[in-house]
């Protein structure tokens, strides 16, 4: 089964997020704020990451530049203008996915990774 991290402040998205992927049988962690997602993503093995880049304590932009591990992560943010997008990718993230979820695309885009 494969394992996924979702990093999301807001628990309604977040709900959402793991609802959808539970459904799909993948086995879903979750953290809340940026730092917990580090200190998760970097003490466990995930299969993919999915981010969102405004955070508390660590942002989402700072917890690209901190993490070094070769799982992809799939930033999911309301941010959609290609300079967040752009920025995102020279971080290191693999994609990209708007809010508000398309349920279709989301997982269209979280099957290209897992």
């Amino acid at each position: 089964m494969k394992k996924i991290l979702i990093i999301e402040d807001n628990e309604l998205n977040l709900k959402l997020m793991k609802d959808i992927l539970d459904s799909q049988g993948y086995d879903t962690d979750t953290a809340t704020d940026g730092q917990q997602g580090l200190d998760k993503a970097q003490n466990n093995d995930y299969d993919l990451i999915l981010l969102d880049i405004q955070m508390p304590v660590v942002s989402g932009y700072d917890f690209l530049k901190q993490y070094k591990k070769d799982t992809p992560i799939i930033v999911v943010s309301a941010c959609a203008m290609d300079v967040e997008i752009n920025k995102a990718k020279e971080l290191g993230c693999a994609d990209y996915i708007s809010k508000p979820i398309q349920i279709v695309s989301f997982l269209s885009t979280i099957q290209k990774y897992v």
